[in-house]
């Protein structure tokens, strides 16, 4: 009986030490590595800890592309020392099998950024600078200019400007996912000398109104005392450019509805971030605002090319109720007796029912002459001039016509209790938009139109509240004087 009990012993005791060598050799089994790509940059660092089951009498071995790196270690920290695709695998055997598992790591270009040396532009003059940039390959690339503290750009390629002389460290950052690169260069801008004013008057399409007077350059008031210069055409432009670059208050007269000036700065004027760049003075009212488009010259060719040209976002952008809008004016006649010059002109609009009408005006002779004794131009068309005083000789004179149209948008607006007067009106280059009103990053402008949009109507209570046309009332010219730089040092 004992003999049988002491077999049975044997038997389970050899049982158990069977299970518990069969457990010691059950092949490693490895988990937590995962299947994404681990992104890396130059110089980090990460530590590899898979979880494994099955740990006796266990072997380790890292590889990396199938170079053995390390062993005997559980976790392992990879350095990114070099840009590339790694393949890190870890590999683990004992006497019951072995287990493999792969890390996907790709370390990405280091970001480099490439500056010419030696920058240097005179003031007031845009230089484009365009870097090299070498790095990973993303599609999240952001880039900030800085001078000292101040960012001044933020795209790869910057357009420089600087309304001041001196020398200035210009900072280039660029960020791709989590690196950053800086490059730095020192810019030198030579001191020149400018005139703030935008002079020179490159076209002068002025509307005719009542009393209009074309050829005034200076006060309105002033045709009286030597102030007109009825001139031809293209002579007109440079006696306006040679006037107003001595005296900036010296005044054009743009008229009614559609009327525009065009001139041009001697100088790029800088568009400053977070300042108005161009004060202009101009005779109008706060709900009679002149449009005001400006014009970078990116291609250098000394023109305003017709795409080049966005609008200054005020609060009557996009209010136009005719975006289209033209009128046609057409002299009719000037005429004389013993004691009254007598003009007559039409105007007529392009819509599909035309609006039309006729101005006429007169004046004694007494009332039109200056001090120089000759006829003035007030009251005249457009380049319509009395040439000679002793025969009452009325001539047209060359480069400008007895007929033409005036384009643009119309803003209808009942401009009752809101008369015009002299004042400055403060223009942000950073507020220039495209037709469809986005905005438009400019380095600065060389060009500037001014133009009237407002269509204005008149409110009479005495007649009963009846709208009347306000057009061509003289007191609802639009004159424009100094148009200043404001960043150009004095």
């Amino acid at each position: 009986m004992k003999k049988s009990i002491l077999l049975q012993l044997l038997t389970v005791l050899l049982f158990f030490s069977s299970a518990c060598r069969k457990e010691q050799y059950l092949a490693p089994n490895i988990s937590g590595v995962g299947d994404d790509k681990i992104i890396l940059n130059i110089g980090d660092k990460m530590v590899l800890a898979p979880s494994i089951t099955n740990l006796k009498g266990n072997s380790y071995t890292w590889l990396i592309n199938g170079k053995e790196s390390a062993s005997d270690q559980i976790h392992y920290t990879f350095e990114a020392k070099q840009p590339g695709d790694f393949e890190v695998t870890f590999k683990v055997t004992n006497k019951g099998g072995t287990d493999q598992q792969s890390f996907k790591i790709f370390v990405e270009d280091p970001i480099l950024i490439s500056i010419a040396d030696h920058l240097q532009v005179s003031m007031s003059n845009v230089l484009e600078i365009t870097p090299v940039i070498t790095g990973p390959d993303r599609d999240d690339y952001q880039y900030e200019w800085l001078v000292e503290d101040s960012v001044i750009g933020k795209k790869l390629n910057h357009s420089f400007i600087s309304p001041l002389p001196g020398t200035y460290e210009l900072t280039l950052r660029a960020t791709a996912g989590k690196q950053t690169a800086t490059a730095s260069r020192m810019i030198t801008v030579k001191e020149e000398q400018y005139v703030k004013n935008a002079y020179t008057l490159l076209e002068y399409a002025p509307s005719p109104a009542t009393n209009h007077n074309w050829s005034i350059i200076g006060y309105a008031e002033s045709w009286k005392y030597g102030g007109e210069y009825a001139l031809p055409y293209n002579d007109f432009l440079v006696k306006a450019a040679e006037v107003r670059k001595e005296d900036f208050t010296a005044a054009l007269v743009i008229g009614s509805w559609g009327g525009s000036a065009t001139f041009k700065f001697d100088h790029t004027v800088a568009n400053v971030p977070g300042k108005t760049d161009i004060e202009l003075s101009a005779t109008y009212s706060n709900r009679d605002l002149p449009a005001v488009f400006v014009a970078y010259d990116r291609n250098k060719n000394g023109i305003a090319d017709e795409d080049e040209w966005y609008e200054i976002k005020n609060g009557d952008f996009g209010l136009e109720d005719m975006p289209e809008y033209e009128m046609t004016f057409t002299h009719i006649k000037t005429e004389t007796d013993d004691r009254r010059i007598y003009t007559h002109f039409t105007w007529k609009d392009n819509q599909e029912e035309p609006a039309q009408g006729e101005v006429n005006i007169n004046k004694t002779f007494t009332s039109a002459q200056t001090t120089a004794g000759v006829i003035s131009t007030r009251g005249l068309f457009p380049g319509i001039n009395m040439i000679d005083f002793s025969t009452k000789e009325i001539a047209l004179l060359q480069g400008w016509s007895n007929s033409f149209s005036r384009k643009g948008k119309r803003i209808t607006r009942n401009l009752s209790g809101a008369p015009a007067f002299s004042q400055k009106l403060n223009i942000d280059i950073g507020l220039a938009v495209n037709e469809k009103g986005e905005s438009i990053q400019l380095p600065g402008i060389d060009f500037i139109k001014i133009q009237k949009v407002i269509y204005p109507f008149h409110q009479d209570l005495s007649t009963g509240g009846i709208l009347t046309d306000y057009n061509m009332d003289e007191k609802r010219m639009l004159h424009v004087s100094s148009i200043i730089d404001k960043h150009l040092p004095n």
